[in-house]
């Protein structure tokens, strides 16, 4: 085709891949209040184990509608992503040979698959382990206060200590429910035989009031898990370099100390740069890297070549 026809072709795959995202990001966002809850169960576990207010802070009347956004907009991407993928297959693949198509057959499923393992680890493993290091850090710092002995009451204003949400109060009733630390009060509601709480955290004598903002928390989260999906790419890329002659297995296992040190730079860059999260990342990324170098000895180019030959 001419350089016209190619830009045409290459207009209209755009549009095609633009088209879905759209009506899937308005299904997610109805959908966005579910998708932030999944979000925080990691954060809430952590600081209910602290004994923290399982809280988090919006400070600004937009900030909620438009985090929902950004996660509609990035699940609709993610869900769209075979289809983008597809749409760019269509694009190069009439300029491929036979055996370069079956490159892309194996990548972009091994793509996929490495994409999805790590995004599993940092959800399910790393994510707990950074939030409980984080929390258990600025605990630390506490206030020099003097020891209480336990005796007689000094006040006639006492709260219960519960911790279940009791179901029938009368206005004006207070209670500190456990192990969350929240004071609770009852105050009057607009429904007739009803009342609504307003509710207050607590600090554990803790010069530092641990409150999460909701918009900052998701930041945090989207953008290691997009960093987390990039670095665990490696053993693709490796393969890549591998079928293209610049490196080869020997090689990769003579500089393996010069690998661990530029795996352990980008793991202070990826995590929030203290050692916990560096070394939780770093032995992944080593693994996959000893991973590349298997698949470039299990599946090396001249199988595909070799094949088309056949062919």
């Amino acid at each position: 085709m001419s350089i016209g026809d190619h830009l045409e072709e290459l207009r209209t795959r755009i549009i095609w891949c633009v088209i879905p995202p759209i009506p899937l990001a308005i299904l997610y966002f109805f959908v966005a209040d579910s998708i932030v809850r999944w979000f925080l169960i990691p954060l809430y576990a952590v600081l209910k184990e602290h004994g923290l207010p399982t809280q988090v802070q919006v400070l600004s009347p937009p900030e909620f509608i438009i985090a929902e956004m950004k996660i509609a907009i990035g699940a609709s991407i993610l869900t769209a992503g075979p289809w983008i993928l597809f749409q760019f297959w269509k694009f190069i693949s009439p300029g491929l040979h036979r055996h370069e198509r079956r490159f892309v057959y194996f990548l972009i499923p091994l793509s996929t698959l490495l994409g999805a393992a790590g995004l599993a680890l940092m959800y399910f493993f790393m994510l707990p382990v950074i939030l409980d290091f984080m929390v258990t850090m600025a605990g630390n710092i506490e206030l020099h206060t003097s020891a209480i002995t336990l005796g007689e009451s000094i006040s006639n204003i006492s709260f219960p200590i519960v911790e279940l949400q009791p179901e029938i109060a009368a206005i004006g009733d207070a209670w500190v429910k456990i192990p969350e630390g929240v004071l609770t009060i009852a105050i009057p509601a607009t429904e007739e035989g009803a009342l609504q709480t307003l509710t207050a955290p607590m600090s554990h004598g803790s010069l530092i009031s641990q409150q999460f903002q909701l918009s900052s928390y998701l930041g945090f989260v989207i953008m290691m898990m997009f960093a987390i999906a990039i670095a665990f790419q490696l053993p693709m890329v490796m393969l890549l370099l591998g079928w293209l002659g610049v490196v080869n297995p020997s090689w990769l296992r003579k500089n393996r100390r010069i690998a661990l040190l530029i795996l352990a730079i980008i793991s202070a860059i990826i995590t929030p740069q203290d050692i916990i999260s560096m070394l939780m990342m770093l032995t992944p990324l080593y693994l996959l890297y000893e991973l590349g170098i298997q698949l470039i000895v299990w599946v090396p180019m001249s199988r595909f070549v070799s094949e088309q030959d056949d062919d």
